[in-house]
């Protein structure tokens, strides 16, 4: 009779008490990960077992623990070198329990964690995200805010590409904004609070939006290498306004921009925003279309501008068929 996956985890269990984890139930496909890590790293459980034990002839328990350590992490590369990403994620997550459970070692364990993400990532994107967020635990409480932000983008990622989880990756982007900027990186702070910006338009939450864009112009106009971008968050944040339907606050804000910086009204921004809210106020739909066509052949409209004027558009028609801009 075949053994339980789950009384095999009980030997080779990721980190249950850092992550809080339930055990898998019997029919997730742990079994031949399980089965196969064990089967790979005898000598690694049988140092850990010895380092475990009460008595030992020879070594001392510490050394004997950083000996098991090093051998699932061997394993955990072996494992990878052979595209067996359950498998060395596995391993490489013993290697990190052992670090910290056993050698007081989370920065060791930290690190060893992100080699189990790089490994999850690629065929297990769920293992992946839970992996990453306890490195993250323990950067934020050491106070490294600059590498828990750098890892946070990681899992932002995550949940945006490999996960379609939008909510989740909001969320993510906007912690890794908001610690970049505790460590005072702006620029990157920046960066992140328009990804923020970029994905709370398309969920909808345009006043969300338009406040960062907003904020990531100001903080940019006086940046020499920045400056140059103001216009499109600018034309991002107005597109926004329109999405509200509130056309009075859409006004009043090309008049705020033209405020923070006194070029703004010469540019093809502005004279964009400014047709498209008359067109709105008219009614017009064909000179709604007319006006970012034009726009378009000049400066092509991105997928996100695109979608989001459809919106926009789709109020002026009542729901008729949409013209494609892309």
């Amino acid at each position: 009779m075949a053994q339980d996956p789950r009384v095999l985890l009980q030997r080779v269990r990721p980190l249950q008490a850092m992550t809080c984890i339930p055990l898998p139930p019997r029919d997730v496909p742990y079994h031949h990960a399980l089965t196969m890590l064990s089967r790979a790293c005898p000598q690694a459980e049988k140092a850990l077992s010895g380092a475990s034990s009460g008595f030992s002839f020879f070594g001392g328990r510490t050394e004997k623990y950083e000996n098991a350590a090093d051998l699932y992490s061997q394993a955990a590369n072996a494992f990878r070198m052979q595209k067996q990403n359950k498998e060395a994620g596995l391993a490489f997550e013993k290697a990190a329990s052992i670090q910290t459970q056993n050698l007081n070692e989370p920065d060791d364990a930290a690190n060893t964690l992100q080699e189990a993400f790089k490994v999850y990532r690629k065929t297990d994107p769920e293992d992946a995200a839970r992996v990453l967020s306890t490195a993250i635990q323990h950067y934020v409480l050491k106070g490294n805010l600059r590498r828990a932000a750098t890892q946070q983008q990681h899992l932002a990622e995550v949940y945006e590409v490999e996960l379609g989880d939008q909510k989740q990756a909001l969320e993510a982007y906007e912690k890794a904004a908001e610690w970049f900027e505790s460590d005072n990186a702006e620029a990157l702070a920046n960066k992140y609070f328009l990804k923020v910006a970029d994905l709370s338009a398309l969920e909808g939450d345009y006043h969300k939006a338009i406040d960062l864009f907003e904020r990531v112009a100001r903080s940019s106009i006086n940046n020499r290498l920045m400056r140059y971008s103001v216009n499109e968050y600018f034309l991002k944040a107005g597109i926004c306004h329109m999405a509200t339907r509130d056309l009075v606050s859409a006004s009043r804000a090309l008049e705020v921009y033209s405020d923070i910086d006194n070029q703004f009204p010469t540019t093809r921004e502005y004279q964009l925003l400014s047709d498209l809210v008359q067109a709105i106020q008219e009614g017009n739909e064909k000179d709604f279309s007319d006006k970012l066509l034009q726009y378009d052949r000049l400066s092509r409209l991105d997928k996100w501008k695109t979608t989001l004027l459809l919106r926009v558009k789709d109020t002026i028609e009542g729901g008729e068929e949409e013209e494609d801009f892309s």
